[in-house]
């Protein structure tokens, strides 16, 4: 039984064809998550931020009225938005 060395040399790429492909399918996989996480902490922090605003709207008394229009504007985009 002869050996054959080209077919060898192809099956040997293959294989390491194979294991490049698992890596990098394995970071894109591990990058997803972290990606998922992130934005869990975001949706957190945002949460965070809609609660302390909503406790401080009514506390908060700006001397110019333009300032409380804007805060207003701003105020009802985030709630809008969030």
């Amino acid at each position: 039984m002869p050996f054959d060395v080209a077919a060898a040399i192809e099956k040997l790429a293959e294989a390491v064809n194979s294991g490049f492909r698992y890596a990098e399918e394995s970071r894109e996989r591990q990058s997803e998550s972290e990606v998922i996480k992130t934005n869990k902490r975001y949706r957190k922090a945002i949460d965070a931020a809609e609660r302390l605003i909503i406790m401080m709207y009514p506390t908060f008394k700006p001397d110019d009225e333009k300032l409380e229009k804007r805060f207003a504007k701003a105020l009802k985009e985030f709630l809008e938005n969030n």
